[in-house]
């Protein structure tokens, strides 16, 4: 009788834990806005689409960025209840994939338990829970899995490189955002998964949320430091005996962009020795005891703050070398070809020249064939650099049919070089040098050679024309006005 009181007892516990959980896990359906980048001035398209998430104390829910990018209108529910509740995102890291939201209505959250975070990375063959609203059903859904690995990954939704956790729990579309329990504890995140393979799902693990929690305390999110410098594994002999190292590991120091928060800590040609006191081998890895698990070095510099220091020990000719850097946020070492999130295309329009800065959206809507005739575009964006003299690619990307470009329609996606002979820095200083010119002709040369010589005075007068023609209602994007 004791034992069957027992079993009664753990029974109803358990049910009360799983009812808890269906009051912690939401539906999020989201209508986002979809932008042209081949005509950037054109209002967006709405899609529905649809992702999971969870409540977290404060009366937040956690979910993934790339489930509300570029959102209009967000709806959340509860797994116990069909009706659903406006929520507005509070903040957004696009880098790490994660975002809070919040409700004006407060009684959504009345009677539902927020989820607390382990502590710890889980490890190989740990066991976890994936708790969501993937496709199949309208009910809240839950598959078991174990940790199959833990490693350095890019992260579909922006492209960073961060900690990521392999699980072979079953995954599909609507199960991002959403939860990864183990113990009755958040200890992942669900953001993406590989559907060639077999099970083959991933999710944000605890030290990548950790970090993003300690950003969303601060007033300003600042996001996941960058290892924008090149290193190169030295393991030939012979190239060890050149730069005199002898310890055990070591990574040579190849290029450190001009933008980046290291450049005036390191040089080309330094020996990477140790950074925060981690020996790095010489495969570039670092053993993070506190983990458990060995990673490589560049771990150790995603996962600092903005404002935090870092130690730093290099072997420059020949001598051991011990240096501190801060991490400075106003040298991100951001690459030239950026991705946007969460706003319109910028452009600017001027004698029917469609102009636009160089963004990874914008090459993601090229066509595959077309794109092959455009090498020069995604060489800057794979190898571009940001200079002094160049932070923004501008892009010549289309020409609107009128008599004052005649001859030069068939051109496009042309990257500019200058304008009357004055380098292009950026796209608003195109348009400042447009603006400036007194000149009786506009030259524009590409980066290719080809030249486009058009009428200032007629450009000007043939503008607003063009505009009206084409259904354009300014001739610059909203934040170059």
């Amino acid at each position: 009788m004791r034992l069957l009181v027992i079993f009664l007892f753990l029974f109803s516990s358990s049910l009360l834990a799983l009812d808890g959980m269906k009051n912690s896990v939401v539906q999020i359906a989201t209508t986002h806005k979809e932008y042209d980048y081949e005509s950037p001035w054109a209002p967006p398209t709405t899609e529905r689409t649809g992702g999971s998430g969870f409540i977290i104390e404060g009366n937040r829910i956690v979910t993934n960025a790339h489930v509300v990018k570029d959102a209009s209108f967000i709806e959340v529910r509860s797994a116990s209840s069909r009706e659903w509740h406006e929520a507005h995102v509070k903040v957004v890291g696009h880098d790490c994939d994660l975002a809070i939201l919040e409700l004006d209505d407060p009684s959504f959250f009345q009677g539902k338990t927020p989820l607390a975070f382990g502590e710890s990375l889980l490890h190989q063959q740990e066991e976890v829970a994936v708790h969501g609203f993937p496709m199949g059903g309208r009910e809240l859904s839950v598959t078991k899995g174990i940790v199959s690995r833990v490693e350095l990954g890019n992260y579909a939704h922006s492209g960073a490189h961060l900690l990521v956790s392999q699980i072979d729990a079953p995954i599909n579309p609507g199960n991002s955002g959403g939860p990864v329990l183990s113990e009755g504890k958040v200890v992942g995140v669900v953001h993406q998964v590989f559907f060639i393979g077999q099970n083959i799902g991933y999710m944000i693990p605890i030290p990548v949320i950790k970090h993003f929690m300690e950003e969303v305390e601060k007033e300003e999110y600042l996001g996941f430091p960058d290892n924008a410098f090149k290193v190169q594994p030295i393991r030939n002999p012979a190239m060890r005996a050149y730069y005199g190292i002898e310890e055990k590991g070591g990574l040579l120091i190849v290029d450190v962009p001009d933008n980046h928060f290291l450049s005036e800590a390191l040089k080309p040609g330094d020996i990477l020795l140790t950074l925060d006191g981690h020996e790095i081998d010489a495969y570039g890895w670092v053993e993070l005891e506190e983990m458990g698990i060995s990673l490589p070095f560049q771990y150790l510099v995603m996962m600092k703050h903005f404002g935090d220091m870092i130690e730093i020990e290099i072997l420059r000719e020949g001598e051991r070398v011990q240096v501190t850097s801060c991490i400075d946020p106003s040298r991100k070492g951001r690459p030239l070809v950026k991705q946007e999130f969460d706003k319109a295309p910028t452009y600017f329009v001027m004698g029917g020249l469609v102009f636009q800065p160089l963004v990874q959206n914008y090459l993601r809507h090229l066509d595959v064939d077309q794109s092959l005739g455009f090498i020069d575009l995604f060489y800057d964006w794979f190898r571009g650099r940001v200079e002094k003299d160049r932070d923004e690619v501008v892009v010549l990307s289309r020409i609107l049919d009128d008599i004052v470009n005649v001859g030069y329609q068939h051109l496009e996606k042309k990257i500019v070089d200058s304008v009357n002979g004055q380098k292009v820095r950026n796209l608003q200083h195109l348009i400042e040098i447009f603006e400036a010119l007194e000149d009786e002709y506009f030259v524009i040369v590409t980066r290719d050679g080809v030249e486009i010589i058009l009428d200032r005075k007629e450009v000007m007068e043939r503008n607003p024309k063009i505009l009206n023609r084409y259904f354009i209602n300014h001739d610059r994007s909203r934040e170059l006005r």
